[in-house]
C-alpha cells in the first residue's frame, strides 16, 4: 500500500512540475502551446521516472533498460487512457469532463501494475530488499 502511495504522489508532483513548465513555456518564454506542451510532458515524463525508480520502488537495475521499459508503459497506459476517454465520449455519450475520471483511473492502474511487475520488476522480486 506503501508503494501505491508513494507512485501516485510522484505522479501529482511530476504533473505540478510538467504544468509549472508548460506554462512557463507558455507565458514567460513566449512558446507555442503544442512546444510547451511537449517540453512539460518530456520534463514530467522524466521525474516521474527518476523518482519512482529511486522513491517509489527503488531500484538497482539497469537504467537504460529500464528507461526504455518504463517509457513503453507510458505509452501504452496513455493509448489505454485515450481509447477509454474515445469509448465514453463517443459510444455511451458521457460528458467529455467527466470520462477523463475513469479515463485517468484505468491510467493509472496500467501504469503501476506494469511499473511494479515489469519495468521494476526484478527489484520487486528481490527477497533482500527491504519491505515499502
Amino acid at each position: 500500500m506503501k508503494q501505491l502511495m508513494r507512485f501516485a504522489a510522484v505522479g501529482v508532483l511530476n504533473t505540478a512540475v510538467g504544468y509549472a513548465v508548460i506554462f512557463g513555456c507558455m507565458y514567460l518564454l513566449g512558446l507555442s502551446a503544442v512546444v510547451s506542451n511537449v517540453l512539460g510532458f518530456a520534463v514530467g515524463l522524466v521525474i516521474s521516472y527518476v523518482m519512482n525508480r529511486r522513491f517509489t520502488f527503488r531500484s538497482v537495475a539497469s537504467a537504460p533498460r529500464e528507461m526504455l521499459r518504463f517509457v513503453l508503459i507510458f505509452l501504452l497506459a496513455y493509448f489505454c487512457n485515450l481509447g477509454v476517454l474515445l469509448l465514453l465520449i463517443k459510444s455511451v455519450g458521457m460528458h467529455e469532463g467527466i470520462a477523463q475520471v475513469p479515463a485517468g483511473i484505468v491510467y493509472f492502474g496500467i501504469s503501476f501494475i506494469l511499473n511494479k511487475y515489469y519495468v521494476f520488476a526484478r527489484v520487486a522480486a528481490d527477497p533482500t530488499r527491504q519491505k515499502a
